[in-house]
């Protein structure tokens, strides 16, 4: 399934990348993020809460920031097990600039397995955009409240 979108930030490519690397602000917006502990450089572990329909339950996550061009680019790799299944993820977060904005692009890629998997892709792929984007959102409320 794939993944893709695009957020404004009104904030320059360097305040938005220092957040995009902020463990504290990652935490703060992975959606359902009860804990996220760094594990090595810019490698992570988390426990996460999902609470929407049929991928609802405790998933225990890795989190890898990888190929990282500061501060245009990273490609982000994530894992999730839990009782249900798994998701694995494989994102591209881009940022431009423009103006005094920028724009942060993602796209990747998402595999599910397990129970979870018996939920039809359309399904799925809405619930993966909703949550990547809600991840995305809260990324740009940080960046401002960070900056103002």
């Amino acid at each position: 399934m794939d993944v893709a979108g695009e957020i404004v930030v009104n904030a320059g490519k360097e305040e938005v990348w220092r957040v995009l690397n902020d463990p504290s602000a990652l935490q703060k917006a992975t959606p359902g993020c009860k804990t996220l502990t760094e594990i090595g450089p810019d490698h992570y572990q988390a426990k996460i809460s999902v609470g929407v329909a049929a991928v609802r339950g405790e998933y225990e996550s890795t989190i890898q920031i990888l190929e990282k061009r500061e501060p245009d680019r990273y490609r982000l790799v994530m894992t999730a097990n839990s009782p249900v299944g798994f998701v694995s993820g494989d994102a591209i977060v881009e940022l431009v600039s423009e103006d005094a904005k920028t724009h942060i692009q993602y796209s990747g890629t998402a595999q599910v397995g397990g129970k979870i998997a018996g939920v039809g892709q359309r399904i799925l792929a809405g619930i993966a955009k909703l949550i990547v984007n809600d991840f995305f959102k809260k990324i740009a409320k940080e960046t401002n409240a960070q900056i103002n």
